[in-house]
């Protein structure tokens, strides 16, 4: 089991907020989880290749290269507006900021 000072820290650094019956819940399984890591600190690992579970994996990425996209008749279709060749959205960050002020 962690104490309430370590439980308190995690949920701050993982911008958690939970009941008290949800931190128990959490309480344990974090304790749980480190009691495992405990257990495997026991193991003797002197020699052992680090590399020795790695996966090979298989480059999946396709090639990159330039492609027809949507023009701005298909993006008009999906209901975007348009002035001047650029998209209109919108304002938000000057709203946010004006109504910022007035609070």
């Amino acid at each position: 089991m962690i104490d309430d000072k370590t439980l308190q820290s995690i949920l701050f650094l993982s911008r958690l907020d939970v009941s008290d019956e949800e931190k128990e819940h959490f309480r344990k399984q974090v304790g749980d989880i480190l009691d495992y890591v405990a257990q495997l600190q026991d193991y003797e690992t002197e020699g052992i290749d680090p590399d020795l579970g790695k996966a090979v994996t298989v480059d999946r990425l396709r090639a990159d290269k330039a492609r027809p996209g949507f023009t701005h008749d298909d993006v008009a279709r999906f209901g975007a507006h348009f002035s001047d060749g650029f998209f209109v959205v919108p304002r938000i960050i000057e709203d946010f900021l004006e109504n910022r002020d007035e609070e």
